[in-house]
């Protein structure tokens, strides 16, 4: 939760979809006129399509969360997979882009960078186990898997550590950071020599970082 006037998560990662409803919901309540001069038929036709909103999401949610995965058909049990996933990733405290980035490897073969990122690995290593059997009923290529997942997971996002270490150089009058990070923000899944620094989580120090309306 980063906004400073955000005081109980109303914006946090785990409400997007809910709060994405409600915004789209306003926007229609300003449209209204557009879709129909009577007030009532209007409400009726937005309020129709708002209430598709959760199912279409989650199938998009899901179609998205399978390409991460490097699953490429809809199996049962699926929902269960992802969740138990990410409440995992949450309990830990697992950094989301630096955990799917480095599932291409386990992928590959090599599950020690995931493994890493656990301090008890056994629950991971246990959801891993149920995620390479889901893997073996599908027929894809291994190495083709992996390459595939490399370009839906991105070894570099805008982290804001480093967006403030850019801005606060740039404004102290040196653009190099600034024009480094543009760069590999612009190629986001090439992983390159000696950028490490750039793909890591933010430092326990930077813990507690706000931003304010306006910024």
């Amino acid at each position: 939760v980063f906004s400073s006037i955000d005081h109980a998560g109303r914006y946090a990662y785990g409400n997007q979809p809910r709060i994405a409803q409600w915004n789209l919901a306003r926007l229609a309540e300003a449209l209204l006129p557009l879709f129909d001069t009577d007030t009532d038929t209007a409400v009726a036709e937005a309020t129709e399509v708002l209430q598709s909103f959760p199912e279409r999401y989650t199938q998009h949610w899901t179609t998205g969360m399978r390409a991460k995965l490097g699953l490429t058909d809809e199996r049962p049990g699926d929902s269960e997979l992802f969740e138990d996933l990410l409440a995992m990733l949450h309990t830990h405290q697992v950094d989301y882009t630096s955990f799917f980035r480095s599932l291409s490897s386990v992928a590959r073969g090599d599950a020690a960078r995931t493994r890493s990122m656990f301090r008890e690995p056994t629950d991971i290593d246990a959801w891993l186990h149920r995620w390479t059997a889901r893997l073996g009923t599908e027929g894809a290529n291994p190495a083709a898997r992996a390459d595939a997942m490399d370009q839906v997971n991105p070894a570099y996002i805008p982290r804001n550590h480093q967006v403030e270490a850019a801005l606060a150089a740039a404004t102290a009058g040196d653009l190099t950071k600034f024009r480094v990070l543009v760069d590999v923000l612009a190629h986001p899944f090439d992983e390159r020599e000696g950028l490490d620094d750039l793909a890591r989580p933010a430092p326990a120090s930077f813990a507690g970082y706000r931003t304010f309306c306006g910024t």
